[in-house]
């Protein structure tokens, strides 16, 4: 068995999420965070199956997951972080901006 050679690509998952943060209709059509879960699991599959991967970023956003969970209080972490932010808000609307409101906090404190 072969092992599969990504390429990065030139866009980190970091500047995928500000297109997406600052034109939301574009890439969503509504700014809704249900929209923003599917769209990278979407885009990510679509980039493995051509072998490419987004640029490595610091934090690694595989860790945003768990940052949530600690962040929001959250007794298990099992939920995604799309539940567990969503579960917290009273709309996808407002659960859209929650998220990029802790991607921002969680960025910041890697620093």
């Amino acid at each position: 068995m072969t092992t599969q050679i990504f390429t990065e690509t030139e866009e980190s998952i970091y500047d995928l999420l500000e297109f997406i943060h600052r034109r939301p209709a574009l890439w969503l059509t509504q700014p809704e965070l249900v929209r923003v879960d599917a769209f990278l699991s979407g885009y990510q599959a679509a980039l493995g199956r051509r072998h490419l991967t987004l640029r490595h970023a610091e934090p690694e956003f595989q860790r945003f997951h768990d940052w949530v969970a600690r962040r929001l209080g959250s007794a298990e972490s099992a939920a995604s972080w799309y539940n567990l932010i969503r579960g917290r808000c009273a709309n996808e609307r407002e659960a859209f901006d929650k998220f990029f409101e802790l991607l921002a906090e969680f960025r910041a404190g890697s620093k």
